[in-house]
C-alpha cells in the first residue's frame, strides 16, 4: 500500500482595514482593501501554519490593482480641494498681513480669490477671522501642497496672492518677500516665481 502526501506552500491574504484612496490607474478616489500576506503550510490541501509574512499591500476594490502602502501617502480629492482651499486662505492672509488688510480694494479681491478657490460663500467677516487664526508658519501646509501640485496649480496659489497684494497699488518689498518665499515653499524657482508677479502686475497696469 502507498501512501502519497501532499503538501506545499501558498500565499494567503488577510483583510486588515478598508478606506479610501486616490488609485493611480482609475484616476479617481477609490475604495481600497488593506491585506496582508502570509505564507502558509499547506498538507492535503488544509492551510496549517503560516510560515512567513510578506508585507501588506493596498488593493482597489474598483479595478483590483494591488499597491504598496506607499500610495495611501497620496491625498484623495477631496483631501487636495480641502488642502488647496486652505493654501489659498494662507496665502491671502500672509499677503494682507503685510500691510493691506485695511484696504477695502484688497480685502475684496481677497473675498474674490478665496471664492474662487473652493468656498463660494466666504466673506468679509470670514477674513477677518482668518486674519486672526490663520498661523503665522505655513511651510508645512504648502510644501505638503507643492508636493502634489502641478506647475499651474502652484502659479495659481502665487498669482491669487499677487493679485490681492496689487489692489492697492505697487507692491511693496514685503509684499514682494512674502509672494518670493510662497513659490519658494512650494517648490518654484525663482524665475518662476519673479514670471507669475510679473504676469500679475502687467495684469494690474492695463
Amino acid at each position: 500500500m502507498f501512501f502519497f502526501l501532499i503538501w506545499g506552500m501558498k500565499v494567503r491574504f488577510k483583510t486588515v482595514s478598508n478606506g479610501t484612496f486616490f488609485c493611480p490607474r482609475c484616476g479617481g478616489d477609490r475604495p481600497y482593501t488593506r491585506r496582508v500576506a502570509k505564507r502558509w503550510f499547506h498538507l492535503y490541501y488544509i492551510p496549517l501554519f503560516p510560515v512567513a509574512t510578506l508585507g501588506e499591500q493596498i488593493r482597489c476594490d474598483v479595478c483590483q490593482t494591488s499597491y504598496t502602502e506607499a500610495v495611501l501617502s497620496r491625498p484623495t480629492s477631496g483631501q487636495l480641494s480641502s488642502l488647496l482651499i486652505d493654501g489659498a486662505r494662507g496665502v491671502v492672509v500672509h499677503v494682507l498681513r503685510t500691510g493691506s488688510a485695511q484696504s477695502a480694494d484688497a480685502r475684496a479681491v481677497a473675498v474674490t480669490e478665496i471664492a474662487r478657490a473652493g468656498l463660494p460663500a466666504y466673506t468679509d467677516q470670514d477674513l477677518s477671522a482668518d486674519l486672526g487664526v490663520v498661523p503665522g508658519d505655513l511651510s508645512q501646509l504648502l510644501t505638503s501642497l507643492g508636493a502634489q501640485l502641478a506647475d499651474t496649480g502652484k502659479e495659481a496659489l502665487v498669482g491669487s496672492a499677487a493679485r490681492v497684494a496689487l489692489a492697492d497699488g505697487p507692491l511693496t518689498d514685503l509684499e514682494r518677500q512674502v509672494l518670493v518665499s510662497t513659490g519658494a515653499t512650494l517648490g518654484m524657482t525663482a524665475t518662476h516665481t519673479a514670471g507669475v508677479i510679473a504676469v500679475a502686475e502687467q495684469s494690474a497696469r492695463a
